[in-house]
């Protein structure tokens, strides 16, 4: 399958800055999971300034673990998806098409 990653710049708590990368998968019935994406190390992870990239996964390089927390301010329970990669390869090159249906 091809995902497209973003490389999102954050800084830890101590100063350091480091990137998150992230993306969204579509389930079989058309459900728009947003996922943080987690690379392994023996496979490396994409350079930031090259995203938003596209990437080639199979089945058998990747996992997708759910963790369900509550937030402490209004109690309210949410989902976090984390998809591991062992492996992946470039794909296409990347095309934004987040403004063919504005018309300016």
């Amino acid at each position: 399958m091809e995902i497209s990653i973003f490389a999102k710049r954050c800084q830890s708590r101590e100063g350091k800055t480091f990137y998150k990368y992230l993306s969204t998968l579509i389930t079989r019935n058309g459900e728009r999971w947003p996922v943080q994406v987690k690379f392994r190390e023996d496979c490396g992870a994409p350079k930031p300034d090259q995203c938003p990239m596209n990437i080639i996964v199979t089945k058998d390089q990747c996992n997708l673990s759910t963790r369900e927390y509550t937030r402490e301010d209004t109690g309210e329970i949410g989902k976090t998806r984390t998809l591991w990669l062992n492996g992946w390869e470039p794909g296409s090159p990347y095309v934004d098409h987040s403004m063919d249906d504005i018309d300016i």
